[in-house]
């Protein structure tokens, strides 16, 4: 087995104590300061870090290997362990004695693009602090016309992140499902939607001013007026280590949070 450690800046140190642990059960492992396409080529994949490092490391990955994911950031939704505690569970699953999941993802295509995200795909205004106008489709079906600072489109993962601050519900992880929320809506009546993963939604830019569309808060494209953006769940889900139900480990993060 070979493995990749991902890690932040300020982990580094607890990076190399659990590279020295694998060497010492006789795993082999490389280091990553910065995700790369390369960690497709690896069995699993081991961040050190918060939420933000699971993000960035399956990014850009269409066929991402299990990922293990150690806390040293705030939250830790995305988190199995801490590094007090990662030894017995890290070597379970790299082991095979856990299960392995697999978690939507929700991919947003243009005629020239097209990206994933794990949490979300905001479509934002390229105007900060100015209304645009976004035309809602739902397979092809008119859905609503809003005038919003924006709105995202939400895996189940997601409405623990961006997606609650502007509103949206709690979808419990196990759901497939697509929620579109929109950013600050000027119409009062405007309300988040929940949709079946397997409907296209498609996002029109009207009136005169563009958008960007920001996957997981890393890779963002530009969107002019009269272009759209269909969504849809992705294809490539991201898989990860299962050792207690994710609502169970949601729920007494959010109860946690301060």
């Amino acid at each position: 087995m070979r493995v990749a450690i991902v890690h932040k800046l300020s982990s580094a140190g607890i990076a190399s104590e659990v590279k020295e642990f694998l060497k010492e059960n006789e795993i082999e492992s490389d280091m990553f300061r910065y995700p790369s396409t390369l960690l497709e080529k690896f069995d699993a994949i081991i961040t050190v870090g918060g939420d933000g490092t699971v993000l960035k490391s399956i990014h850009h990955l269409r066929f991402p290997p299990p990922v293990f994911s150690i806390n040293t950031g705030r939250i830790g939704i995305l988190t199995h362990a801490s590094p007090e505690n990662y030894r017995e569970r890290l070597l379970k699953a790299l082991r095979g004695d856990t299960d392995v999941e697999e978690v939507t993802r929700v991919s947003g295509r243009t005629e020239n693009n097209e990206v994933y995200a794990l949490n979300e795909i905001a479509v934002l205004s390229a105007s900060p602090a100015r209304l645009i106008e976004l035309e809602i489709h739902v397979d092809g079906i008119f859905l609503d016309s809003v005038r919003a600072d924006g709105v995202i489109i939400s895996t189940p993962t997601g409405s623990t992140a961006y997606a609650l601050s502007a509103g949206g519900a709690v979808v419990d992880p196990d759901l497939q499902a697509i929620a579109l929320i929109p950013v600050s809506p000027f119409r009062v009546g405007s309300k988040p939607w929940i949709f079946s993963p397997e409907r296209a939604i498609e996002v029109r830019i009207k009136g005169d001013r563009a958008a960007v569309a920001v996957a997981d808060g890393i890779t963002s494209i530009r969107l002019n007026p009269n272009c759209s953006m269909t969504f849809m769940k992705a294809d490539f889900p991201a898989r990860f280590y299962r050792f207690e139900s994710r609502i169970v480990r949601i729920i007494n993060k959010i109860r946690n949070l301060k």
